[in-house]
């Protein structure tokens, strides 16, 4: 039954991920704990020893990473939804659009959770040394940068808002742009050049992968990360998530989009503090609570029921 508790939510991307992510909220709600067992069983991996235990250099291993993430994103959404909050609408950055599609009832969580993690696998299996480079600037800057990453042959991987994007290639070659760019550039702590043409040699396994996978139209608009759009359609959400393994996150216009409307709240769920800092570079800086802890998540659902009042 529809209680009127209702929101937009947001999930984080890789290199979100922080050692202890979800286990708060496993501990005070048996659906968080039952998402982690259910990913362990999936996979074959304890989820809740990579999430809670491992060393930060196992957690960051990009085969790692992103299994864990889409759990502990899950996770927090699964208590949101017990609670009785709804959606109007959402979207996830990189590997939080599987997140994504869980919460639209799009993917089942045991097929994304396996899904999530053959993505991580061959991403990491790439060949070649690949290297990203987060660039911060506006106006003519901004512009001088863009047209730097083409000098240099990189690819944008990322538009993540009116002062932040992230170029990815050849290490070498990032690391020269970034040289050049001087304080406006800094190197990211990463394996492999993502959401780049460096991704192209897994493509081929990757499509393959989500044609298997049981895709079906979402019940809310799921946010495309490749074209900057929503959509429902499964066929449109199996297709943005074939191309987005190349092709940049378009953040800036999914947030964009979001802001333009005088809609539900807007949440980001499990470990995405950086989406939280990213909205703050838009110019209606769009509110953006929060919710990755069990107290943090009480008092947002507290703060529904009081509207909703």
């Amino acid at each position: 039954m529809s209680t009127g508790k209702k929101i937009r939510a947001l999930f984080p991307g890789q290199g979100s991920q922080t050692p202890g992510m979800g286990k708060a909220l496993a501990l005070a709600h048996p659906v968080a704990a039952a998402c982690f067992d259910e990913a362990s069983e999936a996979l074959g991996l304890d989820l809740r020893e990579l999430c809670w235990d491992a060393p930060p250099a196992r957690l960051a291993e990009t085969q790692n990473a992103q299994p864990a993430l889409l759990t502990a994103a899950v996770a927090t959404w699964r208590v949101l939804e017990e609670r009785g909050v709804e959606l109007t609408a959402t979207a996830g950055h990189s590997v939080g659009a599987v997140a994504a599609l869980v919460a639209a009832n799009s993917l089942s969580f045991h097929q994304a959770i396996k899904l999530i993690r053959l993505r991580g696998e061959l991403m990491a299996s790439a060949p070649g040394e690949g290297g990203m480079c987060a660039v911060v600037a506006t106006g003519a800057d901004r512009m001088e940068a863009l047209v730097a990453v083409e000098r240099f042959g990189l690819d944008v991987a990322a538009d993540n808002s009116p002062r932040q994007f992230v170029a990815a290639g050849d290490l070498a070659t990032v690391r020269a742009f970034a040289a050049e760019l001087g304080a406006r550039a800094k190197l990211l702590d990463v394996s492999h050049a993502f959401h780049s043409r460096l991704m192209a040699p897994v493509a081929d396994r990757w499509a393959e992968a989500v044609r298997a996978a049981e895709i079906t139209d979402a019940t809310v608009p799921v946010g495309l990360v490749a074209t900057g759009s929503f959509s429902t359609a499964a066929d449109d959400l199996a297709k943005d998530l074939t191309a987005a393994l190349c092709a940049p996150v378009r953040w800036q216009d999914l947030m964009t989009e979001l802001g333009s409307e005088n809609g539900a709240p807007l949440v980001a769920l499990g470990p995405a503090q950086a989406l939280v800092g990213l909205a703050k570079h838009f110019p209606d800086k769009p509110a953006l609570t929060l919710v990755n802890t069990p107290v943090s998540l009480e008092a947002f659902v507290r703060r529904l029921e009081a509207e909703d009042k």
